[in-house]
């Protein structure tokens, strides 16, 4: 049972490692994690129901399931390459790109499954023992189940990412038809047959490892990203790449475009403008400002220009960023470091790379200023930080003459998101009953459309109508029509109910269609 047992094991962990892989690559693709996991389970059991009713077609079964296993091999190797490039033809027809990935989803599993049956015919043909068989199996396959679960986000996702996750799969793909060639009792002929296919198979796949996989991930990027690339890794949360034409340097993450030089200076003067001004009128002897996840760090930059000014003014500036690969490549990368002005090697920085959240959960400090600029909130990790939970974390860290400050998406295309993270603010600050104003305000870069801020004014001392005036060139404090919505219908954010995603999303969908 030794052998028998080894290959159940690894079978059972090389499908629910690519399960969680393509729910992992469709949600990076499509954002709303939740839909996109639960579609992939959904569409998983579909294809369950489909082998059952095949299953009692089978007679061959031990050259069927070499067969399949050596099909998977190869679908599980290129899947993740074949999604990405129809991705790029459907970008702009999401819903048909989502129903090709569904399809997508059902193929594998149909073939995945047929692995079980086969199997248990296999052993119970060798021991001639139902209930043992049927309890072997089971068991087994629930040990390797476990086995991947650990293995995926652990080790797998943070240091072979993607698409070498799915050839490591193969291998083990390749790995359990060699071993069941060898166990089966088909003639010598076919064994030898089967035997070359599979270590061709394998001598590809390790060319594939060392050589070609780059070489097609190269010529995806060239597609999809178009400007030059100049830099490009991964991390354990993020693939990272920076893209240079000229004058115009551009910053991806998870496939995201985060800045385009030509215009950054729009959005990041937007989002620092209350902070500059709180700056300039601060007689303190100490300012302490509390930054998260910012991470290209050209917002500090423009703090650091401000707070240059102030001779007398003793200042630390705590930034939060969850991976340490972007605070690295800011602090080192000679685009980004002449971008930000080497800001992030100033003695009165201190960089933490710890989830934000986590990071005011344990902090006891209070500070003067808060700026927030997290990504969009396309998933339950991102939503979590525009919730009223967070909200009130927040206003508990400033002090009484405090600035909060956060980036809210785009105007246009995704109000009802923005205007919840409004009225989440507004909420969590009411619980607290104190002195307040929440300002929300928008510009236009042309690399992103108009998009929207919201800060939080704790500052009883503050002229707000001068302060208003002072950029009304860049910074809108009006709001047009198509901008406004009922605040009634609109829905507070918070970790019970993530609503924000779906706001999001919705403006995804009429933006790509």
């Amino acid at each position: 049972m030794f052998i028998p047992g080894i290959v159940i094991i690894i079978t059972a962990t090389c499908w629910i490692i690519y399960e969680l892989l393509l729910s992992t690559l469709s949600s990076y693709l499509l954002w709303n994690s939740v839909l996109q996991f639960s579609l992939t389970i959904g569409f998983f059991l579909l294809g369950l129901w489909i082998w059952s009713f095949l299953a009692k077609f089978i007679k061959n079964y031990e050259k069927i399931f070499i067969i399949i296993e050596t099909i998977l091999a190869i679908i599980w190797w290129g899947s993740i390459i074949l999604i990405k490039w129809i991705y790029l033809y459907l970008i702009n027809y999401l819903f048909i790109f989502q129903i090709f990935y569904l399809l997508f989803v059902v193929l594998i599993w149909i073939l995945i499954w047929l692995e079980i049956p086969l199997i248990w015919i296999f052993l119970n043909k060798k021991y001639q023992n139902f209930q043992k068989t049927i309890w072997n199996l089971l068991s087994l396959d629930y040990i390797g189940s476990l086995i991947g679960t650990i293995l995926f986000p652990v080790l797998l996702l943070p240091w072979l990412w993607l698409t070498y996750t799915a050839i490591a799969v193969w291998i083990f793909n390749l790995i359990v038809s060699i071993i069941f060639i060898i166990i089966s009792s088909i003639s010598t002929k076919e064994k030898i047959k089967l035997l070359i296919i599979n270590l061709l198979g394998l001598v590809l796949l390790l060319w594939m490892y060392l050589f070609g996989i780059k070489k097609i991930e190269k010529i995806w990027d060239h597609f999809f990203y178009w400007e030059p690339i100049v830099y490009s890794t991964q991390s354990p949360y993020q693939k990272i790449v920076i893209t240079q034409r000229w004058n115009d340097i551009r910053l991806y993450l998870n496939w995201h475009l985060q800045f385009l030089s030509l215009d950054e200076r729009r959005y990041h003067t937007s989002l620092t403008y209350f902070a500059k001004k709180f700056i300039e009128n601060f007689s303190g002897k100490k300012l302490k400002i509390l930054i998260l996840w910012w991470g290209d760090w050209l917002a500090v930059r423009n703090l650091l220009e401000c707070l240059s000014k102030k001779k007398n003014i003793n200042y630390q500036i705590t930034i939060v960023d969850l991976d340490p690969y972007v605070t690295n490549l800011a602090k080192n990368f000679p685009l980004l470091v002449k971008l930000n002005k080497n800001s992030l090697n100033n003695p009165h920085i201190k960089i933490i790379n710890q989830d934000a959240f986590k990071f005011l959960l344990q902090n006891k400090n209070k500070y003067h200023i808060i700026i927030a600029d997290f990504p969009d909130p396309r998933n339950i990790e991102l939503a979590k930080l525009y919730s009223t939970e967070f909200y009130s974390i927040v206003i508990n860290h400033l002090k009484e003459d405090g600035i909060f400050t956060t980036q809210a998406s785009n105007a246009f295309f995704s109000k009802e998101a923005f205007w919840s993270i409004y009225k989440t603010i507004n909420f969590a600050i009411n619980k607290k009953g104190t002195t307040f104003k929440v300002v929300p305000y928008h510009t236009y870069i042309p690399s992103f459309g108009d998009w929207w801020f919201v800060s939080l004014i704790l500052w009883n001392s503050v002229n707000f109508y001068t302060w208003t005036q002072a950029l009304s060139g860049l910074i809108n404090f009006q709001f047009d029509k198509d901008y406004i919505t009922n605040l009634q219908n609109i829905k507070i954010n918070s970790i019970e109910n993530l609503i924000i995603i779906q706001y999001y999303v919705q403006w995804y969908k009429r933006f790509s269609q």
